[in-house]
């Protein structure tokens, strides 16, 4: 005896959904995706009953974290209208950091300063955006509550010997002109996050590093920089940007603010050139500028849903495997019931392993035989989640703060609705 599955689906936890729960299931031909109709659930005798049964089904599941600025997660139960909601807040309504006004005091490099400006806009900025306001508008002044400034004071030499130098009697009288402001107030140089040395020291640690795990990328550097025969070339990067810190932002941050990568490539100095200007990051939203867009991808697709209509031995159960769709299917040795149906003793069959991987290929199609034993389709109310972050904010805190941003524009909605109904004098 067979079991009918014809109206179930089986989401990635193993547990079974009616597909009547959606009203209809998307199936997956030839010629193109077609929506078969089934019979949905009954329509909600009012609000309230809408409301707990949207609350009794609605499941988010974390389902992988490949990297740190990856996170994909499986939404059930839920209509696109409210999968695309969230993916449109995660783009534009999440707020970060990023750099706004560029102050330019002298800039003799080949990069115009419009030019300047723009990749220093896009540079990524390792600051919580939750502990800083929003600028009211072009006349609100600027304070250590909206406004965090980096200063970038770069020049070239005649090689990187002079440069090395240069560099050494900056970090040396910092540290003086830090020691003394810290002595002034009366605290302790050690115990201070004023000073420059701990920060030196973890630029310097952090350099090494660098230079360690990627050896191929720090040869080609040393290529361009220092090429026989070229004239000296200095390589300006985010990790020169210094954060000036304002107000009492040294204590609200220990850690410090800085970008997000140190290695991202600002200019290039021949000798002679300088570039010296002060920038103003604030928090700002996706909808008015891409750089504060938290993500560098958001999207979902629909659960694919993975059947075996007749069953597959032998070599096209190999060729199904590995050839048509990698992964989804996973080769497991004859029974004898597969001996009854067909199978031979000793072999192979196809059975259905992990349904999420399916990319929708219908390259199996071109086979007669495979193209009558399987059957793909898409389940329109379960969404696969995918979430990449550009690195100022962590994925899973994107979605919690997508959310409540979701949360807030509907209470905001109820709000409304209720006044107007009031002013109308519709309300009961």
């Amino acid at each position: 005896m067979t079991e009918d599955t014809s109206n179930t689906t089986t989401n990635t936890k193993g547990s079974t959904t009616k597909a009547t729960e959606c009203g209809g299931i998307y199936d997956v031909t030839e010629s193109g995706i077609y929506l078969r109709h089934l019979p949905p659930l009954p329509t909600p005798k009012d609000g309230q009953e809408f409301l707990n049964r949207f609350r009794d089904g609605f499941e988010l599941n974390i389902l992988e974290r490949p990297t740190p600025n990856e996170l994909i997660f499986e939404l059930l139960h839920v209509d696109v209208s409210f999968a695309n909601a969230l993916r449109r807040i995660m783009i534009a309504d999440v707020p970060t950091i990023a750099i706004e006004h560029v102050y330019m005091w002298n800039n003799s490099s080949i990069v115009h300063d419009e030019v300047l400006s723009h990749r220093l806009g896009l540079v990524p900025i390792d600051a919580d955006p939750r502990l800083f306001d929003d600028l009211l508008g072009d006349d609100d002044d600027p304070t250590d509550r909206n406004t965090i400034v980096f200063r970038l004071e770069v020049r070239c030499g005649r090689n990187k010997a002079e440069d090395d130098k240069r560099e050494r009697v900056r970090n040396s009288q910092q540290n003086q002109f830090a020691k003394r402001d810290v002595e002034e107030q009366g605290v302790d140089v050690e115990d201070s996050t004023m000073g420059r040395v701990e920060l030196d020291k973890t630029a310097v640690q952090s350099a090494n590093l660098h230079q360690v795990g990627n050896p191929t990328q720090m040869a080609m550097l040393q290529e361009a920089i220092e090429t026989p025969g070229r004239p000296y070339t200095r390589h300006v990067y985010t990790k020169d940007l210094e954060w000036v810190a304002e107000g009492d932002q040294v204590e609200r941050f220990p850690k410090g603010i800085r970008p997000v990568h140190d290695d991202i490539l600002l200019a290039k100095l021949r000798p002679g050139q300088v570039i010296e200007l002060e920038a103003h990051g604030r928090r700002g939203y996706g909808r008015d500028h891409a750089k504060y867009s938290p993500v560098a991808t958001a999207s979902y697709r629909l659960m694919p849903r993975v059947e075996l209509v007749k069953p597959v031995y032998g070599k096209k159960a190999e060729e199904l495997v590995g050839l048509y769709e990698p992964g989804v299917f996973r080769l497991e040795p004859c029974g004898p019931e597969d001996i009854q149906e067909g199978g031979q003793e000793g072999g192979v069959k196809a059975v259905v392993h992990n349904p999420y991987a399916c990319t929708m290929s219908r390259n199996y199609m071109r086979d007669p035989i495979l193209k009558e034993s399987v059957k793909i389709m898409r389940v329109p109310n379960h969404f696969i989640f995918s979430i990449e972050s550009v690195g100022m904010l962590s994925p899973g805190l994107i979605l919690v703060e997508a959310l409540k941003i979701l949360q807030a524009k509907c209470r905001n909605l109820v709000r409304m609705l209720d006044e107007t109904l009031e002013a109308e004098g519709l309300r009961d």
